[in-house]
């Protein structure tokens, strides 16, 4: 089953330095509208799960085709953990949705004012000491954007192979400015696989046994972005 996370670096109040401790304070309640719990995470450490109430209406036809309205109350939930690196607070979203909006406004009721948060990308490079510890690692997938081609034709390409792609011989991309938008990995360590996928928004996708020693070595590097 394959996971998507992204990250975010969040600054909290300067009187503030247990988050955890916080979010603690905001369990499920009576009538709460949204809360937080703690429970496990698929990689097998405790996360916190953010939820929130919210309404669906749904719409209802009689034998006449008259349309009838209700109201469908639903609870939502997003899961994170709490990340520190080098003295560094990140926000560690599991599957998001569209968007989490929710969770930072809930955060920031929690916590106060002098709370900040901004995306981690990985536009311009990516984690490094993921492909220093693993043993082998094979590009199988390969997409990029903005390829200029010729004046104003611009092209998105997209590439793949079981057996591994080679970037220097790409012979379809020399002398082409483009952009990377997204590349997957085959991996292996120690005979245990595992696949990757970095988007250059800074989503994360992995997949097998191996994807807690992946997310691992990756936020290694979240400090330097």
């Amino acid at each position: 089953m394959q996971t998507r996370y992204r990250w975010y670096r969040i600054q909290l109040p300067k009187a503030m330095h247990d988050l955890s401790g916080v979010l603690a304070r905001s369990p499920l309640a009576p009538n709460a509208n949204q809360w937080f719990r703690k429970v496990e995470g698929s990689l097998g450490s405790p996360i916190y799960r953010f939820l929130w109430r919210s309404k669906v209406v749904i719409t209802q036809f009689d034998d006449s085709g008259i349309p009838s309205y209700q109201d469908i109350a639903t609870v939502n939930f997003t899961d994170f953990a709490i990340v520190t690196i080098d003295s560094k607070t990140f926000l560690r979203v599991e599957n998001l949705g569209r968007s989490i909006r929710e969770l930072l406004n809930a955060i920031e009721s929690s916590v106060g004012l002098g709370f900040t948060c901004s995306p981690v990308t990985f536009e311009n490079a990516k984690p490094t000491t993921i492909f220093e510890n693993i043993q082998v690692i094979k590009l199988i997938g390969l997409k990029v954007v903005g390829a200029v081609l010729k004046d104003d034709l611009v092209a998105r390409m997209e590439f793949a192979s079981k057996q591994g792609i080679t970037l220097d011989k790409l012979t379809s991309l020399e002398g082409i400015p483009h952009k990377i938008e997204s590349a997957s990995y085959e991996l292996v360590f120690e005979g245990i696989k595992g696949q990757l996928s970095f988007a250059s928004n800074g989503t994360v996708k992995v997949s097998g046994q191996l994807a807690p020693r992946l997310i691992h070595l990756i936020e290694q590097d979240l400090a330097t972005f």
